[in-house]
């Protein structure tokens, strides 16, 4: 009995700290996050569809959560990203930023940001939920601002205004 308790237990704390430090931390005005240009793979593919050759190095929950990126694009670019992707000079606009560069001519850039941090996959698959649950954009954004958001951020209606 206490041996599958202190399993738990265990199991929680990994999983709590492979959550929290999911992305990169910033330590003395240091920011050690890695989440530039330069730290980005891109590729290019025919639509939102296709999904990017480089999903095959990540796992079959990573691929399945990326194909989700379609259904909800619109409200991902309406929310924040919570992992301080978008805190550095180069930063991104919104969630949607985390999953894909650029759309163009129907081609879409998508970027592996995404794939490497759990909090943008997690605030992914809450937004497809919420959406398939009926939640409107303002009931998401809340949601996403009082999971993820650190004491006095700004909140998603704040930085993108409906």
């Amino acid at each position: 009995m206490k041996t599958k308790w202190y399993g738990t237990l265990f199991a929680g704390l990994i999983f709590g700290s492979l959550a929290l430090s999911a992305c990169g931390q910033k330590e003395a005005g240091h920011d050690h996050t890695m989440h530039g240009k330069e730290s980005e793979q891109y590729e290019a593919s025919a639509s939102l569809t296709e999904m990017p050759e480089f999903l095959t190095k990540y796992t079959d929950n990573t691929q399945a959560t990326y194909a989700l990126v379609g259904q909800v694009k619109e409200k991902l670019k309406m929310l924040n990203c919570y992992c301080g992707c978008m805190d550095y000079e180069s930063a991104h606009d919104s969630l949607y930023r985390c999953f894909i560069a650029s759309e163009e001519n129907g081609e879409v850039t998508w970027t592996d940001h995404g794939a490497q941090c759990g909090i943008c996959l997690e605030e992914l698959r809450d937004t497809v939920e919420l959406s398939a649950a009926g939640k409107s954009i303002e009931e998401i954004q809340t949601f996403i601002d009082d999971k993820y958001a650190p004491e006095g951020a700004p909140s998603s209606s704040e930085v993108h205004p409906g």
